[in-house]
């Protein structure tokens, strides 16, 4: 019986060292694996940060005095008010609108050019003022609409001086 787990013993024993020389090796197979996950999630990491410069950071930074001419280089030029009749579907209730109105100039060389222009522009806005209605002037989304327009009649009848936005200083309804 000795020499039955004597034989038993010696396969157990071949096993644990065949066991052990398999986790020796896994071992620096799991540390080269390790490594090279590591290397790839580095390199990962720099092309991201790479492309977010590139893409996002990495333009040109404004000098102090280029920044300084950008801003004195913005040019925004007042219309004179105007009080204006609004259309109504009953003739004994009158409405009004009273507004002032900035324009910005693309360019700010253009400034002379529309104090010229000046009574073209009015007489377009009148017009085009003239048929809103009281609901036309409700709500934000008919203001923008307001503005555009203008915008676009403004580009229009003040052709070579371009027009870069529209501003309501002041809209009173009565």
């Amino acid at each position: 019986m000795m020499a039955e787990e004597a034989q038993q013993a010696q396969p157990t024993e071949g096993a644990e060292a065949a066991a052990e020389g398999q986790g020796e090796a896994a071992a620096p197979k799991k540390k080269k694996m390790l490594l090279i996950i590591s290397i790839a999630i580095a390199v990962i990491g720099v092309a991201v940060a790479v492309g977010v410069v590139f893409f996002m950071g990495g333009s040109e930074e404004k000098k102090p005095d280029e920044t300084q001419s950008a801003v004195a280089a913005v040019s925004i030029v007042d219309v004179p008010e105007f009080n204006l009749s609004l259309l109504s579907d009953d003739p004994t209730s009158q409405h009004f609108i009273k507004i002032k109105i900035s324009l910005e100039l693309l360019k700010a060389t253009d400034a002379e050019a529309l104090t010229k222009l000046m009574p073209r522009l009015q007489d377009d806005w009148g017009g085009f003022m003239r048929q809103m209605r009281m609901a036309d002037l409700q709500g934000s989304a008919n203001l923008q609409r307001l503005k555009e327009g203008l915008l676009r009649r403004a580009n229009q009848s003040l052709d070579p001086v371009a027009i870069k936005a529209v501003y309501i200083r002041e809209l009173l309804i009565q």
